[in-house]
């Protein structure tokens, strides 16, 4: 068979049967695995001593009904199971897309390299808020809870991510290890020469799709079956039964394989013919890699191409890296779970049979009791009977079930399952610190969610890419507005271009090319009190440096909005509102305004805008401004001219001066003169010089 999948070319006629064969060799490689899958269901279920025989294939209960005494089960496994899964879902794994390479070589400005580098960032964060917006428009996180639930379960499951090329959309569906046929000694499922998905489809749903060959669906009959293994086919008919289907309800399994083919010299023909439908050829030579797409049911081709894949559309999800088949956690907790499921029984056995008391009698005594309002009427005819002394039960059956009790515990999440917290421990700090340690201790499989809701976002850029042809429309909240932004793959965008069609408004990129990564962010705690003590230390922190200007008020309202939110008061967008239209500051009272004033006088004290010394120096800036008006007036020189060396002084009336330096002087004492008040001596005496005369010496 390998040489016929990666040498010769197989044609379409053929390759039904090809599919049947392998999914024949997955099967027989995985029935080991599949008995384990089974008994792990039906323990999840509740139904702890059911298991499938190893000899006759048949289903066992060893719970032994002819003593009328079924074991009682525990279900503690189970809850652990949630628990972890609870435990590893409360942090938040958010796709981030990196910017591209913005290089300042290639921009002749700085202010250029600034605004691509802006724009850059901007495209790859709308590009991470669509990933985040798909996923919540697909439920893809209950999808996860069910992948982790089941990879609990049979150690593997898998995602389904394929693009819907007519509709422009991409559609999900979770498998568990039963629907998907591959070989498991692989630890990447990239890595398998083959995948195919095997699960049962209404004929009347098959016989409807457009694609497949019209002649092949006239050969299909149903078959009716739950799936292609014949071990969950037995397990589904326990749970949900088996009746008469109508023709309305008839299904058949149908297989979706995608197989590996390395073009070479023998197959390039026919592989190039085949793929022009699709352009899966483009930019392939020999040695390169091609998938094959074929759907088939019961030997029979339903339809063949070749698929402008780069990879196989399932992901899979694991707790632990290794092979693809692995074991299952929940197996980890059976054998603990099954010894306290029987101490449990032989303590409610004891509780049943003691309780109600024993009666000690004569051999062929006719001894019988009724039951009156007043107690209990014994009837005997010889020998009075005597009732049995009551036995305790041993304490070391109680000793043993803690024991248990300890080693499932040990196995699972204690404190997130069964909220087992240690004694004392009641703060929410306390808590979050234990919670903490626990999802500390599952960092393997945190690791491996991490890679799995990556491997999915990658899956998203390539095939919004390929097959996003026209522009989509993306809204987003931001700082409590919406906003909007269009999307389009970068096939689409190039065709646009080509014709030269405009765009409503110019859409977002997507291109596989751009880096995902995952970064988990754990929040603000994992409880709600962790949250609100959290949110508390936090605004404490930044109040003092929202008082200094430090922070911005947006910074604030950031603060607030998480803090009600987690309070959970409602509409905090109305809160913020009211913050941006309402006072910022409370009003200041009198003892306030009294503080202000005298530390604003104070101030200006010790800068020297007040007080003896501040008049000293305005006397002084004064006289020094006179003499300036009068040298630059030429009085000063013509007083020097005028005056002899020696003898006395003599002074210049201000109306001697002319307009300019009249003008001057009553600037420096701070005095605006209007062109009437300047002819006129109305103003001399407001003047710093006295009596309206100048002393010509000065």
């Amino acid at each position: 068979m390998a040489d016929n999948i990666y040498n010769k070319f197989i044609p379409t006629s053929s390759i039904g049967i090809e599919i049947d064969a392998m999914v024949e060799l997955a099967s027989w490689r995985r029935k080991a695995f599949e008995r384990k899958w089974y008994d792990n269901n039906f323990f999840d279920d509740g139904y702890h001593f059911r298991a499938v025989n190893r000899l006759t294939g048949k289903i066992t209960n060893n719970v032994d009904a002819t003593l009328n005494a079924p074991v009682r089960a525990i279900p503690k496994a189970s809850r652990q199971l949630r628990g972890i899964v609870n435990l590893l879902l409360g942090p938040d794994y958010v796709p981030v897309v990196y910017p591209e390479d913005v290089t300042s070589l290639n921009y002749k400005s700085k202010e250029d390299y600034q605004m691509a580098l802006k724009m850059s960032k901007d495209i790859a964060k709308k590009e991470g808020h669509w990933i985040k917006d798909e996923w919540s428009n697909q439920e893809l996180w209950e999808k996860i809870v069910l992948m982790m639930l089941l990879s609990a379960k049979h150690g593997v499951s898998y995602l389904q991510v394929w693009p819907d090329a007519v509709e422009e959309k991409i559609r999900t569906q979770v498998y568990d290890a039963f629907d998907i046929a591959l070989l498991g000694d692989r630890t990447d499922i990239q890595d398998c020469p083959f995948v195919v998905k095997c699960s049962p489809k209404l004929i009347s749903e098959i016989k409807a799709n457009e694609n497949f060959d019209v002649e092949a669906l006239s050969k299909i009959t149903p078959d009716n079956k739950y799936a292609s293994s014949e071990i969950k086919d037995a397990y589904m008919r326990s749970r949900f039964g088996l009746g008469r289907e109508s023709d309305s309800a008839a299904t058949l399994i149908q297989k979706e394989a995608y197989m590996k083919v390395y073009l070479n010299k023998n197959n390039y023909p026919e592989i190039s013919k085949m793929a022009e439908k699709t352009g899966a050829m483009e930019g392939k030579k020999i040695g390169d890699v091609m998938i094959r797409h074929t759907f088939a049911a019961g030997g029979i081709t339903l339809m063949d191409e070749y698929a402008n894949l780069k990879r196989y559309p399932f992901i899979d999800f694991r707790f632990e890296p290794g092979p693809i088949y692995q074991k299952a956690i929940i197996e980890n907790f059976i054998p603990a779970n099954k010894t306290l499921d029987i101490l449990a029984t032989r303590v409610e056995k004891w509780a049943n049979t003691m309780v109600t008391g024993t009666w000690m009698t004569r051999k062929g005594e006719d001894f019988q009791i009724t039951n009156i309002p007043g107690g209990q009427k014994l009837e005997y005819e010889s020998t009075p009977p005597v009732q049995g002394k009551m036995a305790n039960v041993p304490p070391g059956i109680f000793d043993l079930m803690q024991f248990m009790e300890k080693v499932i515990e040990e196995q699972g999440a204690s404190t997130s399952a069964l909220g087992a917290l240690p004694q004392g421990v009641k703060s929410g700090v306390a808590i979050e610190s234990v919670k903490n340690t626990e999802y500390a201790n599952l960092k393997i499989a945190s690791n491996q969610l991490k890679k799995t809701v990556k491997q999915v976002a990658q899956c998203m850029l390539e095939y919004a890419d390929e097959y996003f042809i026209k522009p989509q429309t993306v809204n987003m909240m931001d700082q409590g507005e919406p906003s909007y932004f269009d999307i389009i793959g970068r096939k689409g965008f190039e065709a646009y271009k080509k014709v030269n069609k405009e765009f409503k408004r110019q859409p977002v990129v997507i291109s596989s090319e751009h880096v995902v990564d995952i970064e988990v962010q754990s929040g603000l705690g994992f409880t709600q009190e962790g949250r609100k003590e959290t949110l508390q230390q936090i605004i404490a922190f930044f109040a003092p440096l929202i008082e200094q200007g430090l922070v911005s008020q947006a910074a604030l309202k950031v603060i607030v909005r998480s803090l009600l939110d987690s309070y959970q008061f409602g509409n905090t967008q109305d809160v913020v509102e009211a913050m941006d239209s309402g006072t910022q500051t409370a009003p200041i009272n009198e003892e306030q305004l009294k503080q202000i004033q005298i530390a604003v006088l104070q101030a200006m004290k010790d800068a020297g805008v007040v007080g003896p010394e501040a008049d000293q120096k305005m006397v002084d800036s004064t006289k020094l401004g006179t003499l300036e008006v009068l040298k630059e007036s030429g009085m000063l020189d013509k007083s020097k001219e005028q005056t002899p060396e020696k003898g006395p002084s003599k002074s210049i009336s201000f109306k001697d001066l002319p307009p300019q330096g009249k003008s001057q002087l009553a600037a420096q004492a701070g005095i605006q003169l209007s062109s009437d008040e300047i002819q006129t001596q109305d103003l001399i005496n407001k003047l710093p010089i006295g009596g309206g005369n100048v002393p010509e010496n000065k």
